[in-house]
């Protein structure tokens, strides 16, 4: 890592073997690794924290969001996130890589299907009275099963009660829904994780449309319906909020950041974001320090 580059921080990167899967204790897990946790930083796997008490705000791509009690977040891989530094936390943390979920291309698309991963606009989930015992049972036996590690069936059966505790949240946040339009959510999900691989290749809309095997028109209208704006808004979006990580978390040079992002010109690179930002690289980059 180059001085001044975000941390990214990976879960049993290099050991295949071990489950790659682990619950923790949101207190006792700060208290050892708050001097990383409270800066900004990403990772490569998945987390999902469980706050049980209202405790100040978490921030995630530049967004302040308010801790309550019983609210969950979901923190995506590559997402930039941080916690306050506080020692008053209470509640769970759960990491897990992809692979703990994914064997073959149907777990593929039943994984494409939780939203609660991809939602930019409110990447939290607020806990009903009525599913907070639920919930409650889902991770007791997940700290139960855990301490299972050498018995027969023991990820198998943590990969299930993740995929169902996973299932009753995105089933009661799509209750809440607003409006009844007509969704293809998973082929708008296939095209977000196409995205998020290959934002940075200065890939066309048709370079998309092509590689999911549809057409720019049927494309456009599935991320439209899901989104209310364009598959080119929607990539300019991502682009744009790469490059404000990159030029508020390290000290890359701006023509690199914008080389980084598939802009062989300095200049349009400066005019793109510009457009976008309503103001230049540099000026977003002192207003932020």
């Amino acid at each position: 890592m180059k001085k001044g580059e975000i941390e990214t921080y990976h879960f049993l990167k290099n050991e295949p073997k071990k489950r790659q899967f682990d619950i923790y204790d949101l207190a006792e897990y700060q208290k050892l690794n708050s001097a990383h946790s409270t800066k900004p930083h990403s990772h490569s796997f998945y987390q999902i924290i469980w706050f049980k008490n209202n405790t100040g705000i978490h921030v995630i791509d530049f967004e302040s969001y308010d801790i309550k009690a019983d609210r969950l977040f979901f923190v995506a891989k590559n997402q930039i996130h941080y916690f306050e530094k506080r020692s008053d936390y209470r509640g769970y943390l759960i990491h897990f890589n992809e692979s703990f979920l994914l064997s073959n291309e149907t777990d593929i698309n039943f994984f494409l299907t939780y939203s609660i991963f991809n939602n930019k606009q409110e990447p939290y989930f607020q806990t009903p009275k009525k599913l907070e015992q639920k919930l409650t049972t889902f991770f007791l036996q997940i700290e139960d099963e855990v301490a299972n590690t050498d018995e027969f069936g023991n990820s198998i059966i943590l990969s299930n009660l993740l995929r169902v505790l996973l299932l009753v949240i995105e089933r009661e946040k799509r209750k809440n829904t607003k409006g009844n339009k007509k969704s293809d959510n998973n082929n708008y999900l296939k095209f977000r994780d196409l995205l998020e691989s290959n934002f940075y290749k200065n890939w066309s809309v048709s370079d998309f449309a092509k590689e999911l095997s549809m057409s720019t028109k049927t494309l456009n209208s599935i991320v439209k319906t899901e989104t209310g704006t364009t598959v080119s808004q929607t990539i300019s979006d991502r682009i744009i909020l790469e490059a404000k990580r990159k030029l508020t978390h390290s000290n890359s040079y701006i023509n690199q950041i914008g080389f980084d992002l598939g802009f062989n010109d300095p200049y349009y690179f400066t005019k793109f974001f510009k457009k976008q930002v309503n103001c230049s690289p540099a000026e977003f980059r002192k207003s932020i320090s």
